[in-house]
């Protein structure tokens, strides 16, 4: 019984290489697929009129508040209230440089391109906890919601050794373009909010690493009044 299956598995095995078009010449004949190319998908090519819509086009306007890559958002500015005032306009580029991507050249650069306030902070935690919190946790352990339900191994520790040394350039840049099973934030946050959420992270692993001798004396004993 062996002998025949393998006999017939040689004969189908054959058969399908044959139908599937390994003929060893060209051919004006269209191909012979098993399955279906994806090109054969139910789609409208560019250009072309569609009867479902009353316009009769296929092709359909963006959604009203699209921003094209390399465009700023007019009449937006990172700010965290009226009372700070805005900062700059935010935007979205492609630039090559280094406040756009996080690098100098072929290396991860480190340090601000733009000024460490407390309304960049302020900002970059807002954005941190609608955006990062949900897997990282509102204090950076890895331990946001979508972790707890999942138990996603993959989830950094952002107050981890690996990632309090790691450049503030490869951090913008991890969070522009993603990693591992993170997704890339780049086209939904706004270069600025990007840098305010390193910022604000770096203050956040500081709070957590933080020693008391790192505080002047005034601090110290308004810390001892506190905790009376």
């Amino acid at each position: 019984m062996l002998r025949y299956f393998f006999a017939s598995f040689i004969l189908i095995t054959c058969a399908v290489v044959a139908l599937a078009g390994f003929r060893g010449q060209h051919s004006g004949l269209p191909p012979i697929e098993i399955f279906p190319d994806m090109k054969h998908q139910p789609k409208y090519q560019a250009q072309h009129s569609s009867n479902f819509f009353a316009d009769g086009r296929a092709a359909r306007k963006p959604v009203d508040g699209t921003i094209p890559l390399g465009y700023t958002l007019a009449g937006r500015y990172l700010q965290v209230g009226a009372k700070n005032g805005p900062l700059k306009p935010q935007g979205f580029s492609n630039l090559p440089d280094y406040y756009n991507t996080g690098k100098l050249g072929d290396s991860y650069g480190d340090g601000f391109p733009l000024e460490v306030s407390a309304q960049l902070i302020d900002r970059g935690e807002e954005r941190f906890n609608i955006n990062c919190a949900i897997c990282h946790g509102r204090t950076g352990y890895g331990n946001g919601i979508v972790q707890k339900i999942g138990n996603w191994a993959t989830v950094a520790n952002l107050q981890d050794e690996r990632i309090r040394v790691m450049p503030d350039g490869q951090i913008f840049s991890t969070i522009t373009n993603g990693k591992n099973t993170m997704g890339a934030y780049g086209p939904q946050i706004a270069v600025e909010d990007r840098w305010a959420i390193v910022a604000y992270l770096r203050a956040l692993q500081r709070s957590q690493n933080g020693k008391l001798a790192d505080l002047t004396e005034t601090q110290q004993k308004e810390l001892e009044q506190e905790k009376k």
